[in-house]
């Protein structure tokens, strides 16, 4: 019992000291941000502390280094180079402090839709090879097919941190098949994008995990957003019906993209701006709640004029 009392009063005392110091004028929004950064900067720093002087050499780079920030990709890794220090080199008080990192950033969903894009890899391993165990040995796809596996791994992402976390801007991200994540702390403020979650198949087809859905709530927003739509506005929304990389601010392409494309949030109905919000919110909610709260804020202030949805 003398444990938990003393635990107890350990914890108020971590809240309280912080909170005293701050000026009584402090908003609250303020306040928590405040307490999620340092969240943050005690994880990363821990992350960083359990790393021999190689490792982190490999983690560690430059914030002012834009080539390095914009080295992610959802691609598999031999499509796609990656810098940072890979899960694969990672012992295992390694990967509990990066997990720590991660779950400092991240709301409850997002650090769940995290660890399922990264367990599907080896899902997605598995599918493939008991689709190439179905073809023949003479079969082209097949001999593609087996060089590509040992890219389907959870532990093929890797992590960079850039700058100091001890300073007031630092960033870092996390990347690999089908994810990244970017979170940059500048004088306080917290920021979250490029944020990336994405799975293929979205849907576990078959085997002990069949039917096992990832991302589906974002799926069902942006559909019942469309579904919405009259035809005009439709063909407004879809830009093509095809991917085509000129059209995305994908790394290194940002400044293709200055002119926004699809509809104009000021041009929807309430029910269609309502649904339009749920799709915002799924993906603002993969952030903390701070985090996500200044994004929001930031949306609002632009206005409904400044805001597009594409297709």
């Amino acid at each position: 019992m003398t444990y938990f009392k003393n635990f107890a009063l350990a914890a108020a005392i971590a809240i309280a000291v912080p909170l005293s110091a701050v000026e009584a004028h402090d908003s609250t929004e303020h306040l928590l941000e405040t307490a999620r950064v340092d969240a943050m900067q005690e994880a990363t720093l821990a992350f960083l502390a359990t790393l021999d002087d190689a490792k982190r050499a490999t983690v560690i780079t430059a914030l002012e280094d834009n080539t390095a920030r914009t080295s992610w990709s959802n691609l598999p890794v031999n499509m796609a180079p990656r810098s940072g220090l890979a899960i694969a080199q990672m012992t295992v008080e390694q990967r509990r402090a990066l997990h720590a990192m991660l779950a400092a950033a991240l709301s409850s969903q997002g650090y769940l839709k995290t660890t399922t894009i990264i367990w599907h890899e080896d899902v997605l391993h598995d599918i493939v090879g008991a689709a190439l165990a179905k073809m023949t040995d003479d079969n082209p796809r097949k001999a593609e097919g087996l060089a590509s596996m040992a890219n389907y791994d959870s532990e093929l992402f890797f992590v960079s941190v850039f700058g100091d976390p001890s300073t007031k801007n630092w960033a870092w991200t996390v990347t690999g098949h089908h994810y990244a994540a970017n979170f940059t702390v500048s004088d306080g403020k917290i920021a979250f994008t490029p944020l990336f979650l994405g799975a293929n198949p979205q849907i576990v087809p078959e085997g002990r995990y069949a039917g096992w859905r990832i991302l589906q709530h974002e799926a069902d927003r942006a559909f019942a957003f469309l579904a919405s739509l009259k035809t005009s506005q439709l063909q407004e929304v879809v830009v093509l019906d095809k991917v085509d990389d000129d059209i995305f601010a994908g790394p290194g392409s940002q400044e293709g993209n200055e002119r926004p494309v699809g509809i104009k949030a000021s041009s929807l109905d309430p029910l269609q701006l309502h649904l339009l919000n749920g799709v915002i919110d799924e993906y603002l909610g993969d952030a903390s709640d701070e985090a996500a709260a200044r994004q929001r804020k930031a949306i609002e202030g632009d206005g409904l004029e400044a805001l597009y949805f594409a297709w």
